[in-house]
């Protein structure tokens, strides 16, 4: 299955957007469910940095192990998510552009076992994933845009994961 891209329009510039999603314990900030993330390893978000998830969908609470697995400060940042028997990319990818900061955010399916083998082809199917996407980067946005607090830089000198072929889409699919 390929990816799901969305994209948004930020006031904000590049250093202040990344800055806040590299800060994974944020993402209750802006996520559509309850949710709550911790960092289990040590030091500054970069490359390898993990993180344990819980997140209440479907009527339960669902872990996940995440890793970092791109991160090139004020461009990209790519995580890794382990839930079950399944693996999650998600991603997102910076643009400075008018004065702000284009947005992508992506969700790339590596590997689905049943039911989420059956379940997420039919919630792309039905644009549920895109929408969700959509409501991210708009709750993203405007956490930005009202002068959220934003962490200083994150020291780590650029980082990308080495050459696997799994590299973040380019192409927007629905």
């Amino acid at each position: 299955m390929a990816a799901t891209e969305r994209q948004i329009l930020i006031d904000a510039p590049a250093d202040s957007v990344f800055a806040y999603l590299a800060d994974l314990s944020r993402h209750p900030e802006w996520a559509a469910h309850d949710l709550h993330v911790e960092q289990t390893s040590e030091g500054p978000v970069g490359v390898g940095t993990t993180f344990t998830s819980v997140g209440h969908q479907m009527g339960r609470d669902n872990e996940n192990k995440v890793s970092v697995v791109e991160f090139v400060a004020n461009e990209r940042i790519a995580y890794e998510s382990q839930f079950d028997a399944n693996r999650m990319r998600n991603y997102f990818l910076l643009e400075q552009e008018d004065g702000g900061t284009r947005l992508t955010k992506g969700a790339d399916p590596l590997e689905l076992h049943f039911p989420a083998s059956v379940l997420f082809p039919m919630l792309r199917m039905m644009g549920q994933l895109g929408s969700g996407l959509d409501g991210d980067l708009r709750r993203i946005k405007a956490k930005l845009e009202e002068g959220a607090p934003v962490p200083e830089q994150p020291a780590t000198p650029e980082e990308e994961a080495p050459e696997s072929g799994e590299s973040s889409p380019e192409a927007k699919q629905e």
